[in-house]
């Protein structure tokens, strides 16, 4: 199928999703003649709300195609890394210290998450399986950490701590211009490492033939992808599995280039988590479910599959 014709397919089906996400279990509002109580739902809660799941979403599967070619294995994403676990970690340890401050926890949340990933990479001379495994072991250890700190945190602060735990769009305190600069600027920058990227899942000696200081590559993609799952996990908390269903499905559809992958990853990943949040807000209505729990109903079957296909 020609590229003009996939990316014409992506963008309708951005415009559907959107437009499903905010008449998806409700009463339908026109958006050209909203007014009074109508506008006030449409305009301050409905596209904050779409604006800040296409973003998260976004940045998510952008990290786990990073994490995917930065590993070497196709399982990777922040989630199963523990990753979003250890940003999670860095997020309530720094409202423990300061609480209420947006800022201060996406601090943490950046600290956390390139700690965690720091700690996997030390395994990668023993291999993607290990490396993986040990991966999955620490997103126990910061579970079982997080458990701790929220039994020490005041009782004032548990809401927003336990919303985080399970992946929340509704307690977001990020400004939306924030996330959609850096939804941009991490795009950008992928688009200027994807000829290296390509390089790179040839293996490192093909790489470094073709002139790509490897080591420097490497450092920058663990920088990107830290930066970017602890303003996705500040956002919205831990929503696992966007990054592992996303690049793969993308990578059916448009081959393994990353300069098409990441930037359908991207659009991708929004899609996703718009439907799964609208399904999440409408389902149980009027109470909501969190969305993390439906990325994960959806992430585990495939990540099963995967899995043993790789077997």
């Amino acid at each position: 199928m020609n590229q003009s014709v996939k990316w014409t397919m992506v963008l309708v089906m951005l415009i559907v999703a959107a437009l499903l996400c905010l008449g998806l279990g409700e009463q339908w509002i026109n958006p050209f003649a909203a007014n009074g109580q109508d506008a006030v739902i449409l305009w301050e809660l409905r596209w904050p709300r779409l604006f800040i799941a296409f973003t998260v979403g976004g940045l998510l599967a952008l990290a786990g195609a990073w994490f995917q070619v930065l590993l070497g294995n196709p399982l990777a994403e922040p989630y199963v890394l523990g990753v979003a676990g250890s940003a999670s970690v860095g997020a309530v340890t720094a409202l423990m210290i300061y609480p209420e401050s947006a800022l201060l926890m996406s601090v943490g949340a950046f600290v956390g998450a390139w700690i965690g990933i720091s700690i996997v990479m030390a395994f990668a001379h023993l291999g993607s399986g290990r490396m993986l495994l040990a991966g999955v072991v620490l997103a126990a250890f910061w579970s079982a950490l997080l458990a701790l700190l929220l039994a020490l945190l005041p009782r004032s602060e548990l809401g927003l701590a336990f919303a985080w735990m399970m992946g929340d769009l509704s307690h977001s305190d990020l400004p939306i211009p924030l996330l959609l600069l850096t939804w941009g600027l991490a795009l950008v920058c992928g688009f200027f490492l994807s000829r290296s990227l390509d390089a790179l899942l040839l293996g490192e000696r093909h790489a470094e033939a073709l002139g790509i200081e490897v080591k420097r590559l490497r450092n920058r993609l663990l920088l990107l992808a830290s930066a970017v799952t602890a303003i996705a996990v500040t956002a919205a908390g831990t929503i696992g599995f966007v990054g592992l269903v996303i690049p793969h499905l993308m990578r059916l559809l448009f081959g393994s280039l990353h300069r098409a992958v990441l930037p359908a990853s991207a659009i991708g990943g929004g899609i996703l988590l718009m439907l799964a949040d609208s399904v999440a807000r409408t389902i149980v209505a009027p109470s909501e479910l969190p969305v993390g729990v439906l990325t994960a109903m959806i992430g585990v079957p495939v990540f099963l599959f995967l899995l043993l296909r790789r077997s």
